[in-house]
């Protein structure tokens, strides 16, 4: 071979090796390669996130949600999410052990339980309507009327539900707001997690309409006879599918039945929540209960003095038409402007009470939830990941240049 060939060869195997050394082109395809086929969880608003969520959020996406039978308590793998597991790392390092080991009532069917330490002690609320009115050791007091003048703090249960009939929202929670919006007025919609799961729209209507969303559990189960484990599911998964469907989470949460006591209020609080009650009932769940003896009921409330919070509910089209029925009442005693319901403002259970609706307002783009009931996982695509890695490809094709090079020096 010439020596003028030689002495080529040698100069573009040095110019090749030199690229390599200076490229990395191994680190940079071996990266790309791991890049595109490593899945990475991203938030709502096309962000990257740990699995956390959001800084300040201790709101995430579960690896699925409960079943939406309310008959059914969570269990199981459910229980090993991080979504739970995380939450009981807080609850353990907030709470006194003394509360956490009041042990679960036994359940018997609905709301009915035996209860198994001592009622008075632990202030549990189905035995004389226990309230906390002061903080104590491991809990903050519960927030159950309004403490201004002719307020009626206004709250529904157990929604968001849809009846259509004809083509028109009937007797639900849509007709509810349509009432509300006559009166020009706010409410406080405590929402369940598994009908938020079926009806997401509905509850991102109540809220940018400005109505205050809270939390009411995921399957409706009386929480004292649950374990702790499963109190903090019921309570995550709730606000997980609410911060899905409306990107924030609520700072009030009422238990299903008023079933609480020390234990489950300590756990309530540690997460964040304000324990919501009330101070009167409009009976619109009571055997024999009627449009009549509910409106009755709400009128002699109007026509006090008191400001108060009263249980409605929207669980149902029977409630739901008991509580579309007392806002007529009221809207015609106002258009009449008939003695003290004239007077009488309507306010969500914050707004009264000079709380947050919310404890966390992300940025997240509301999507319906109803047919993504699994974390959001992709693959990384991003542009500027792309063309950084493009420069290692680049580098690849430059390799090969200089090795084609070679090849014809030497056949030539």
């Amino acid at each position: 071979m010439a020596l003028w060939r030689i002495t080529l060869t040698v100069f573009f195997l040095s110019s090749c090796l030199a690229e390599i050394s200076k490229r990395g082109i191994g680190d940079e395809v071996e990266d790309w390669l791991s890049v595109k086929e490593k899945p990475l969880r991203i938030n709502k608003a096309g962000k990257l996130s740990s699995l956390a969520g959001d800084p300040g959020s201790p709101s995430r996406t579960p690896v699925q949600y409960p079943s939406t039978d309310q008959s059914l308590v969570i269990s199981g793998s459910l229980l090993q999410d991080p979504l739970v597991t995380d939450a009981m790392k807080i609850v353990n390092t907030v709470v006194p052990a003394s509360l956490l080991a009041i042990p679960p009532s036994s359940f018997v069917s609905g709301s009915d339980v035996v209860y198994n330490s001592n009622a008075v002690a632990n202030c549990y609320w189905p035995v004389n309507a226990c309230l906390q009115r002061t903080d104590g050791i491991g809990f903050k007091k519960d927030v159950f009327t309004c403490p201004g003048t002719n307020q009626w703090g206004a709250t529904y249960d157990d929604g968001p539900t849809s009846n259509i009939v004809n083509g028109t929202h009937v007797a639900d929670s849509v007709a509810i707001f349509d009432e509300l919006k006559k009166l020009n007025a706010k409410a406080t919609f405590f929402a369940t997690g598994s009908h938020t799961f079926q009806n997401p729209e509905i509850l991102r209507q109540l809220d940018e309409a400005g109505h205050q969303i809270g939390i009411h559990t995921w399957s409706h189960h009386p929480l004292t006879s649950l374990t702790n484990e499963q109190v903090v599911a019921e309570l995550k998964y709730t606000e997980s599918i609410i911060y899905q469907t409306i990107g924030k989470i609520p700072s009030y949460m009422r238990p299903p039945y008023g079933d609480i006591d020390n234990r489950v209020r300590a756990i309530c609080n540690a997460l964040g929540y304000y324990v919501a009650i009330w101070d009167s009932d409009s009976g619109d769940t009571y055997d024999g209960a009627t449009v009549a003896t509910v409106v009755q009921t709400m009128t002699r409330l109007f026509n006090g003095n008191a400001s108060f919070v009263v249980l409605e509910h929207d669980s149902n089209p029977t409630t739901s038409l008991m509580s579309v029925s007392v806002l007529q009442t009221l809207r015609g005693l106002r258009a009449n402007q008939t003695g003290q319901p004239s007077r009488f403002q309507v306010l969500p259970m914050a707004t009264c009470n000079n709380h947050p609706f919310y404890s966390y307002i992300g940025n997240i783009t509301k999507t319906s939830v109803k047919n993504s009931p699994t974390p959001t996982v992709v693959f990384l695509d991003s542009t500027k990941k792309v063309q950084s890695n493009a420069f290692g490809l680049n580098a690849s094709r430059s390799v090969w240049v200089y090795f084609m090079g070679i090849i014809i020096t030497i056949l030539t």
